[in-house]
C-alpha cells in the first residue's frame, strides 16, 4: 500500500477526531473553528499540512504528524491495537513471565502457535497456577455471554439471577449446618441449579 493511499484512509476515519480534540489555542484565531473539508486538499499529507496551516498552529500540526506517523508504523509493521480489561492484561503478564516470553505477542504464540507445542507442559503449568490466583473473570465471562443475547434474552438473564439470588439468601439463612461441606450441599438442593444441570445433560445426551 502507497504512503498516499494509508494517508487517505488515516485521515478519512481520524480528521474529524483530531479537529475535535483541538482547543481553542490550537487555532491561529484563538478560538474554535469549523473546519470545511471542501477546503483541504487529503491527497497526500504535504498538501493537507499546507492547508491546515493556515488555520492552526504549528505545534498542533505537530500532533497530527506525530499520530500518522506512529498510524504508519503499526500499518508498516503489522502491527493492530488490542483492548483487554485490566485484569485480564495483568494475568497476561503473569502468563508471559511464568512461561518465559519476552513480548506479550509471544506469550500469545506460546499459547497458540504450533512453533510452541514442545513447551506445552510449561503453558499447561502456568495456566494451572494462574487458576489457583485470584483471577476474577466473572466480569468478563458476563461480558462476552451477554452481548450474545438479545434484550428480551438479557431480561431472563436478569430475573433467573435474582431468583438464584433470592434462593442462595434464603438458603444461607436456613442451614446451621458447619461441618462438611455447607454450600456445595445447599447448592445440590437448589431447584434452578438442577434445572439447569439436567437441561444440560439432555442437550449432550442428544448431541
Amino acid at each position: 500500500m502507497s504512503n498516499d493511499k494509508i494517508w487517505q484512509e488515516y485521515i478519512e476515519k481520524n480528521f474529524d477526531k483530531f479537529i475535535s480534540s483541538l482547543k481553542s489555542d490550537d487555532f491561529i484565531s484563538g478560538k474554535k473553528e469549523i473546519i470545511n473539508e471542501k477546503d483541504i486538499d487529503f491527497l497526500e499529507p504535504k498538501k493537507t499540512y499546507d492547508c491546515l496551516r493556515k488555520i492552526i498552529t504549528q505545534d498542533a500540526i505537530k500532533k497530527l504528524q506525530n499520530r500518522f506517523r506512529a498510524h504508519k508504523h503499526r500499518e508498516s509493521r503489522g502491527i493492530k491495537n488490542l483492548q483487554l480489561k485490566s485484569h485480564s492484561l495483568n494475568m497476561l503478564d503473569k502468563f508471559k513471565a511464568q512461561v518465559g516470553a519476552d513480548t506479550l505477542e509471544e506469550a500469545i504464540d506460546f499459547l497458540l502457535s504450533p512453533d510452541y507445542r514442545e513447551y506445552e507442559h510449561d503453558v499447561d503449568l502456568a495456566k494451572q497456577r494462574l487458576g489457583e490466583g485470584n483471577f476474577d473473570s466473572t466480569e468478563l465471562m458476563l461480558d462476552s455471554f451477554t452481548k450474545r443475547l438479545k434484550n428480551y434474552d438479557r431480561e431472563r438473564l436478569s430475573l433467573i439471577i435474582e431468583l438464584a439470588f433470592n434462593e442462595g439468601w434464603r438458603a444461607a439463612k436456613q442451614t446451621k449446618k458447619r461441618t462438611g461441606n455447607p454450600r456445595q450441599e445447599a447448592l445440590n438442593q437448589s431447584d434452578l441449579y438442577n434445572s439447569v444441570v439436567k437441561l444440560i445433560a439432555r442437550s449432550v445426551s442428544v448431541d
